[in-house]
């Protein structure tokens, strides 16, 4: 694929079933959502003072923004190691990493117990300077203005073609400008996720009679860094495939083998070190204890080292099913990961228990649902993905912002 293909607005009906589904989904969350925050956080979840994240940070935070790390990764490829040819996947990841650290920033505000004091947040002098949640939490935050800042050029490409003079005037205009400030966009955009991912394994470092020890130890801030990278190139072959296969995006083998094989390196590196550890550190005694801690061990290693071994192999590299396939295992592998390390083994000790609630899950898959709508219908008016046939799309909304050429 040409470096130089150029993204097109899909087009389309914006309230398809599709959206219908993802909206009535993200409605039935809200109710939840509306009632918790009159009703407080005890009457639709199980959390408690011993599990007091429940599913809704490691899930709707830790997950979702693993998954969006899609635009930092690729970021890296095309801006820091200069590999142009993959500037077509940009946009897209982008987008998710937009739409998905939104989404886990979010979530944080619904789990605030006492969110009516939520206005101090920005007050400088009483912060903790300690504290890695701090750090986590400047840093997402400003991650997430920066890559709304990102999405910015679609939408200023889509204005610049408008039918609209003014429209159009205001979409070079601006778009003009923008460009001139996005190199140091993007170096905000390549520092922050390396400080607020790494932070992220670092948070459990404080938790060492809590997290088992099989997950407990000095490497989970470079564990969780390493993750987040193989889940973000993961994420860009999966969202690639299905957008070649509902909007026919463009879709390189040929450059997915090629990105498949770093991400194929960063799961031997994670499983290296996850291994290296339980043997230096001496706890190779924890493999012994038949219980569900051996079992998500195991799972988590297969779904490290399968897809790390696939991803060298030839007949994998020349087939797109096989490396769809191992990079959803890549997906889940970090996501797996994490999981684990935040909640499932995780002991608070001796009295609590938890198991996620209905109003937590309902809540969760509304935020899926909802972050899977924005994407479609920001697709669908401004020019983010790089398809075959735009003609074909292009011409149904007309009366919607129509897409145009990008950089």
């Amino acid at each position: 694929m040409s470096a130089h293909a150029h993204p097109k607005a899909i087009g389309g009906k914006l309230l398809d079933p599709t959206m219908k589904i993802l909206l009535g989904l993200f409605g039935i969350a809200a109710v939840v959502m509306v009632y918790r925050f009159f009703t407080g956080i005890g009457p639709v979840s199980n959390m408690t003072d011993g599990y007091a994240w429940g599913i809704w940070e490691p899930i709707n935070v830790v997950v979702f923004t693993g998954i969006g790390a899609g635009a930092y990764s690729v970021g890296l490829l095309c801006y820091l190691l200069n590999k142009g040819k993959y500037h077509p996947y940009v946009r897209p990841a982008v987008l998710v990493g937009a739409i998905a650290y939104s989404l886990g920033g979010s979530s944080i505000v619904i789990a605030l117990g006492r969110y009516w004091n939520a206005y101090w947040l920005p007050a400088v002098p009483i912060w903790n300077l300690n504290s890695v949640l701090l750090e986590v939490a400047v840093c997402v935050i400003s991650y997430v203005l920066v890559l709304w800042v990102e999405v910015l050029p679609a939408v200023l490409d889509g204005a610049a073609s408008s039918k609209s003079p003014g429209w159009s005037r205001f979409g070079a205009k601006w778009g003009q400008r923008l460009s001139k400030a996005m190199p140091f966009v993007i170096a905000l955009a390549v520092v922050l996720p390396t400080m607020h991912q790494s932070s992220l394994g670092g948070l459990m470092l404080i938790a060492t009679t809590k997290v088992d020890p099989l997950w407990h130890t000095w490497a989970l801030p470079l564990l969780a860094l390493i993750s987040c990278l193989s889940m973000g190139y993961g994420t860009v072959v999966v969202l690639t495939n299905i957008l070649g296969m509902t909007w026919k995006a463009k879709y390189d083998q040929a450059l997915f083998a090629d990105m498949s094989k770093v991400n194929g390196g960063l799961l031997f590196l994670f499983s290296a070190i996850r291994l290296g550890d339980i043997v230096v550190q001496g706890k190779l005694h924890y493999l012994g204890r038949l219980d569900h801690h051996l079992f998500f061990f195991v799972l988590e290693m297969a779904l490290f080292l399968v897809p790390a071994f696939m991803f060298f192999s030839p007949k994998v590299q020349q087939n797109r099913g096989r490396l769809f396939a191992a990079a959803l295992m890549a997906i889940a592998a970090g996501a797996l990961w994490r999981v684990d390390a935040y909640l499932t083994c995780y002991n608070a000790g001796e009295g609590w228990e938890y198991f996620p609630s209905m109003g937590e899950t309902i809540v969760t898959i509304g935020m899926a649902a909802i972050g899977i709508a924005v994407f479609i219908f920001v697709s669908r008016l401004f020019p983010v993905v790089v398809v075959d046939d735009a003609h074909r799309h292009s011409n149904v909304g007309a009366d919607q912002v129509r897409s145009a050429a990008s950089r």
